[in-house]
């Protein structure tokens, strides 16, 4: 159950297992550039960054611009407190209990290994048991099937596609998938994504 009167950022920072999620700041820039290559960068509505100037202004500009609606965290790996990637909580609207989950990713060497389902995790449990909302909704590319086979395997549902919902960095529209949890279905969801992380951690490796 949410808390009477949590705000929505009450919280700084999250940790799981293996992760630390804390509050993303623009001088995180630098070491979150590290982070990103062409296929991490694949799917995001802004040309990928090259120089560290250029990943503050999507720092800036996408993932902190908008304090009142969204949050984006800074993950780390707790046991060499490692930069492994970010993700964003936005949209968030308290009147009507919700919130969107994007602007995620990690490095690459970290694939597979249970963290991109510990995120989840974090986030999700904030949202429902902390803040006490009612749905958490993710959109993504049409093309993108590797997000859309993660959001499956960890319980989220499928609602439908927006057509020629975005402009892509190339030009090109995109139509985005909808993908939506509610917190009826958080229980089951939940108990899915523990079995992945012990699952996947075992393969954790120290790249």
């Amino acid at each position: 159950m949410g808390k009477p009167g949590l705000t929505a950022w009450d919280i700084p920072e999250l940790s799981g297992p293996h992760l630390r999620l804390r509050p993303l700041e623009p001088d995180d820039a630098a070491a979150l550039l590290d982070t990103v290559d062409d296929e991490v960068w694949r799917w995001k509505l802004a040309p990928r960054p090259h120089t560290v100037a250029e990943m503050r202004q999507v720092v800036v500009d996408h993932l902190i611009g908008d304090p009142e609606r969204q949050r984006a965290f800074l993950a780390t790996r707790l046991a060499d407190a490692a930069v492994l990637g970010c993700t964003t909580l936005y949209e968030y609207d308290r009147h009507h209990e919700r919130v969107e989950m994007g602007w995620t990713w990690l490095r690459r060497s970290s694939w597979g290994q249970g963290l991109n389902e510990e995120m989840k995790y974090l986030l999700l449990q904030y949202c429902f048991n902390e803040l006490g909302l009612k749905r958490v909704a993710w959109r993504l590319d049409s093309l993108n099937q590797r997000s859309r086979r993660a959001l499956e395997r960890m319980g989220f549902q499928y609602e439908g596609k927006l057509r020629s919902h975005q402009r892509r960095p190339d030009g090109s529209r995109r139509d985005s998938l909808y993908y939506g949890l509610l917190v009826a279905e958080w229980p089951e969801c939940r108990e899915r994504l523990l079995r992945l992380i012990k699952e996947r951690s075992l393969c954790q490796g120290p790249g």
